[in-house]
């Protein structure tokens, strides 16, 4: 792991409340991490960041890169 003991995979990673709201991108909420990255391989989408609300049964939510259509 480098810098605040994050892996170096090119995901964002936070704590702190979400707001379901007002996030305009793709996201799912997810038991861990792992639930995460399974969620992204099996529905062919890169995972961007993961938010960590400490909150719930479901405390993960992963953010998905915006999809464009051409």
């Amino acid at each position: 792991m480098s810098g605040a003991n994050q892996p170096s995979d090119g995901i964002k990673r936070s704590k702190g409340k979400f707001d379901p709201v007002t996030e305009t991108r793709d996201w799912s909420m997810a038991a861990s991490e792992e639930y995460c990255k399974r969620i992204a391989r099996n529905t062919g989408r890169r995972l961007v960041e993961i938010i960590d609300t400490q909150e719930g049964v479901l405390p993960i939510v992963c953010i998905f890169e915006d999809i464009t259509y051409d």
